[in-house]
């Protein structure tokens, strides 16, 4: 397998703008982690968890591509996409890359050859002294990994949640990402949003992508009345 085909193209697009600066971080101490992983060489292992929609994938593809924009050879892996696409051999060149970003690690948990070749990727990347981040929906203990060797592996990590977000985060993550877009996102529009569509992250991200395609075709401001018939004749 050559660079190529192990340094996966990140999946960012004008409709998926993942950066550090415009992830709501409610943890200081998680920032603080965060922007040391991506600049020194402790740690070298980060492992984040969380539920769905708390922004595990916005974080991880945010650090693969800050770090990608600081020249380093970078990998980023979604283990659920891949899992029906690709066989577990594709783990076994990652080593060839500086840093390694795994996302969605419960996919692959009972998978005894994924188990048995992200054990064996672990050990090299420790070997040559690269560096890891894995995400996945619970903390190590919790997983339903059956390889002994890889669960005491992950527990080697510095090990960080990502909480909830309360309603207030949402509507800072959802301005930021419209600035992101260059769209202005007025703190009422936000609470709309939050109020009369969903409260779950990854749709309101779907939205903002809506929202964001329409206000361009129609050359119109993200007003309330305006959102609402974006929404209504989505």
């Amino acid at each position: 397998m050559n660079k190529q085909e192990i340094q996966l193209t990140l999946r960012l697009t004008p409709q998926e703008i993942f950066r550090i600066d415009n992830f709501i971080f409610e943890n200081d101490e998680l920032a603080s982690v965060v922007d040391v992983f991506c600049r020194e060489s402790k740690p070298d292992f980060l492992y984040l968890w969380g539920e769905l929609g708390v922004g595990k994938t916005h974080l991880t593809l945010a650090v693969a591509e800050q770090l990608q924009q600081r020249g380093h050879q970078v990998s980023y892996i979604n283990l659920q996409e891949l899992l029906y696409t690709a066989t577990p051999e594709i783990l076994s060149s990652l080593f060839q890359t500086d840093f390694v970003c795994l996302d969605d690690l419960q996919a692959i948990s009972g998978e005894a050859a994924w188990e048995e070749a992200l054990f064996h990727c672990f050990n090299r990347l420790r070997e040559h002294e690269h560096k890891l981040l894995i995400c996945a929906d619970q903390n190590p203990a919790q997983l339903a990994i059956q390889l002994p060797d890889l669960r005491s592996r992950l527990a080697t990590g510095l090990i960080y949640q990502l909480p909830s977000m309360t309603d207030v985060l949402k509507q800072q993550a959802l301005i930021s990402h419209a600035q992101s877009r260059g769209l202005i996102l007025p703190e009422e529009v936000a609470q709309y949003l939050l109020r009369h569509y969903s409260r779950d992250m990854p749709s309101l991200m779907l939205v903002l992508q809506r929202l964001d395609k329409a206000s361009l075709q129609a050359q119109r401001r993200l007003t309330i009345p305006f959102v609402r018939e974006v929404i209504q004749h989505g």
